[in-house]
């Protein structure tokens, strides 16, 4: 009898490998914030803040944005709900215009695990003390002059080596030619 009940266990738990597993303790949604780029709020006039969700179970969850002195959701995207390991990830986006730039928002998660039941509020700077605060670094390429001078210098490179390319292969068939006719005149004893 134990012998039966010991193999029924050990074919249990290779049918179904994720019996044994157990989740860690803590299976709220950890956010991973991604702020605009630069590039984006200078030449688009619009920025996205994207939300990262991980490792969270079960997977339903809700995801709004909001500015964060107002009760008005704003309309957002939200990707699909993708299973890791054991547990669930997701991703949600709010793009605003040049208009709300100004303004700070907030990413609001509603999960059945959040700490003591409530929503996680995920606070986003305004982009324009993001923007304000970081500064290109001064070898940042100016003017086209720039560009040409890099593209010449690119050019000049790849035309030495493709030359030396083209000198290493003629190079090679001269001393290979020389080689076979000395080895030639060596074996027959007469030249040919």
């Amino acid at each position: 009898m134990v012998l039966h009940v010991s193999l029924i266990t050990i074919l249990n738990s290779f049918l179904s490998p994720s019996a044994d597993k157990k989740l860690p303790a803590d299976t709220s949604p950890k956010p991973t914030i991604f702020l605009p780029s630069i590039n984006e709020v200078n030449h688009q006039q619009a920025a996205t803040y994207l939300c990262l969700l991980e490792k969270f179970f079960p997977d339903v969850i809700k995801v709004s944005w909001k500015e964060k002195n107002d009760n008005r959701v704003l309309p957002s995207q939200q990707g699909n709900t993708m299973k890791t390991n054991d547990t669930y990830m997701t991703f949600s986006w709010l793009t605003v215009t040049e208009n709300s730039m100004k303004e700070e928002h907030m990413c609001i998660v509603k999960h059945e695990k959040n700490t003591r039941g409530k929503d996680q509020e995920i606070l986003f700077p305004a982009v324009n003390e993001v923007v304000t605060t970081t500064e290109p670094p001064n070898d940042c390429l100016k003017d086209g002059s720039d560009t040409v001078q890099l593209q010449f210098t690119y050019n000049s490179a790849y035309y030495t080596y493709l030359l030396l390319l083209l000198k290493s292969a003629i190079y090679f068939v001269t001393t290979s030619c020389c080689v076979f006719r000395r080895t030639g005149v060596c074996c027959d004893g007469k030249n040919s």
